[in-house]
């Protein structure tokens, strides 16, 4: 045996003692190792180890420096001494090292894995994560990669980075609860309902009692507009995990939709005993009992923890609006002026700060739509419409009062409440041909399906309601489609409807919402459009009702709201507030009490901060 395969030999050998923990055997051989071959790379590594096993660090940093003056591209001395020095704590020279490494090995994906990881250890995710992805290159079906690139993307904050990593995973990794779950709450997050669907029941197909699992199906549910679906999943998730606050919050808000109040009120204050920081279980209960009649130990906590650290942003928005409310009823209308402008001012940070909003674009918009449905043109593109009074539409601007006249309308044994329908505006370009035109074909279409998703939801009822206020947008084409469906416009006081919309804490607000100027600006063009449609659609087609005279005069409004749909009377109607069908509206609280007037002139409690919505009213009286 040459001197060479000698000192190869006792290469391998004190490699092998190493790893066996055998160190001073294992530096013996080393060292024979280096008399033979000074300059033999791979042995001044393992020399390396062996000192830094030993915890001589400046010996083992200057093996690895002599090891790289003989071969500077050595790609096993680059990771070692990265490392070394990452355990030193200089993690800007071990990244430099690490980058080396990299680069000389473009297709080596443990040498960009083991840069990502200096990086995420000095802070830097954003360039860990993208490191990961030239690793992921390398080794695209490498589960455990897959999964570390989710997790950065997690913390990253980037939702649709995470939506990605996730869906690349999970294609792979199909038993992973963990990331079905990690996918559901996402897509929850970012508004995704169907989609979160699918996820939770991946999940719950994997562990059918998940605590989280049920949650996010019921949550997505509740969303899409199927709160009598979620109510199960609701409570198999309290079931196994009673104290899950999130859950008590939600079942409690579901049962106030269904008018179980008293019941709702016990989950939402379970809600408030299990997460003190939970804002929506606050809000939901100040919305359904005056401050007087809440537990004084609840206002307190309330009104420590919307200063506290411990409080995400959005939930101490929805505190504010619950303090709100607190301080109205108690006559406290200065305090209740001021956190109501708090919590839109958080809402307005969580929701739409990163909301475009063109008001220029939203005036455009409705100036085309006037321009478009002319009533020569109304009458032409109805008489190709459909022979139907199945649609009996309530439109007016949100907190106006639709959601009591739905309620007062499918009070009728004839009448269904389908609740706020988004059908026109997700469906509304179909309608539109060459030149953005609208065309008798494309709007009958549009119309037979819109007629078919109301059936199914009343198969034999003589009416049914859709209550989306923002269809005063759409009356051309829902007129056009249906000419002989009525449709009922609530107008309400336009100090008192702006005050209630800024008022108002929303799941998912339209884009106007917690301005003020906004909320203003809106209102004009609302009226402004509705001017339009009251000048060219049929009278008979089109009823106008004022919010005040319906409260002050219910049985004679109510009469011939019945008579303007063509439906018999019937005594039902006169106790709305028996209506036990569900109410997923703001309004939920309210429109299941008898006819009450404290919502008529709210705004003179709070004039003298209102200046804005006052104007308005001015205007109003002016014209």
């Amino acid at each position: 045996m040459t001197e060479t395969n000698d000192a190869d030999a006792l290469r391998e050998l004190a490699l092998r003692q190493f790893q066996q923990n055998q160190i001073a055997q294992a530096e013996q051989s080393i060292q024979s190792a280096l008399r033979i071959e000074p300059s033999d790379v791979s042995a001044l590594v393992i020399s390396a180890m062996i000192a830094a096993r030993q915890h001589r660090t400046p010996d083992a940093e200057g093996f690895l420096r002599k090891a790289l003056e003989i071969e500077p591209s050595s790609t096993e001395c680059l990771i070692v001494l990265s490392k070394l020095l990452a355990s030193t704590r200089r993690l800007p020279e071990a990244i430099t090292y690490a980058e080396t490494a990299a680069l000389l090995n473009p297709e080596d994906a443990p040498v960009w894995v083991h840069l990502a990881d200096l990086l995420e250890r000095a802070n830097r995710k954003p360039d860990a994560l993208q490191i990961l992805q030239k690793a992921k290159e390398q080794t695209p079906r490498d589960i455990m990669l897959l999964r570390r690139i989710a997790a950065l993307c997690e913390q990253s904050g980037s939702k649709p980075q995470l939506l990605a990593a996730l869906e690349e995973l999970l294609q792979l990794d199909t038993r992973n609860l963990e990331a079905w779950l990690l996918l559901a709450r996402t897509q929850l997050e970012l508004g995704k309902f169907k989609e979160t669907l699918r996820a939770a029941d991946k999940a719950l197909h994997l562990e059918k009692r998940h605590p989280a699992a049920n949650l996010a199906k019921a949550l997505a549910l509740s969303e899409l507009g199927r709160g009598d679906e979620s109510e199960t999943y609701l409570r198999n998730t309290i079931k196994v995990q009673p104290e899950n606050g999130i859950a008590n919050a939600a079942l409690g808000y579901l049962l106030q939709e269904q008018g179980k109040f008293p019941e709702s009120l016990r989950f939402l204050e379970a809600s408030i005993r299990l997460t003190p920081h939970h804002g929506f279980a606050f809000y939901n209960l100040l919305r359904a009992k005056k401050a007087p009649e809440v537990a004084p130990e609840i206002l307190e906590t309330l009104r420590t923890n919307v200063h506290s650290p411990l409080t995400p942003l959005r939930d101490r928005g929805e505190m504010h609006y619950a303090l709100g409310k607190a301080s109205e009823d108690l006559k406290d209308f200065e305090s209740s002026i001021q956190h109501y402008t708090e919590g839109n001012k958080i809402a307005y940070q969580t929701w739409l700060s990163q909301v475009p909003w063109r008001t220029e674009d939203y005036q455009d918009r409705f100036s085309r739509t006037m321009e478009t449905f002319t009533q020569p043109k109304l009458e032409e593109l109805a008489a190709e419409g459909l022979d139907t009074q199945l649609p009996l539409m309530i439109v007016g601007m949100m907190r106006s009062g639709t959601s009591l006249l739905e309620q007062i309308l499918s009070s009728h044994p004839d009448v269904i409440g389908a609740g706020e329908l988004p059908f026109w505006h997700d469906f509304e370009e179909e309608a539109y041909g060459d030149n953005h035109v609208p065309t008798a074909p494309r709007i009958r279409k549009l119309g037979e399906r819109y007629l078919a998703d109301l059936k199914k939801l009343g198969p034999k009822a003589k009416r049914i309601t859709d209550k989306l206020p923002h269809n005063y947008a759409m009356l051309g084409l829902i007129h056009t489609a249906f000419p002989k469906a009525k449709i009922i416009h609530v107008k309400r006081s336009p100090a008192d409807n702006c005050l209630s919309i800024f008022t108002t804490a929303y799941q998912r607000p339209p884009v106007f919402a917690h301005d003020r100027d906004n909320i203003v600006f809106a209102y004009k063009q609302y009226q402004r459009i509705i001017a339009h449609w009251r000048e060219v659609l049929p009278p008979e087609s089109f009823m106008e009702i004022q919010y005040e005279d319906l409260i002050a005069d219910r049985d004679n409004l109510t009469r011939k709201l019945i008579e303007f749909a063509g439906l018999p009377w019937n005594e039902a109607c006169l106790h709305h507030e028996k209506n036990e069908r569900a109410v997923r509206t703001p309004s939920l609280w309210q429109v299941r009490q008898p006819i009450y007037t404290t919502s008529i002139a709210r705004w003179k409690r709070f004039e003298p901060w209102i200046p804005e919505f006052t104007a308005l009213l001015e205007e109003s009286e002016r014209q």
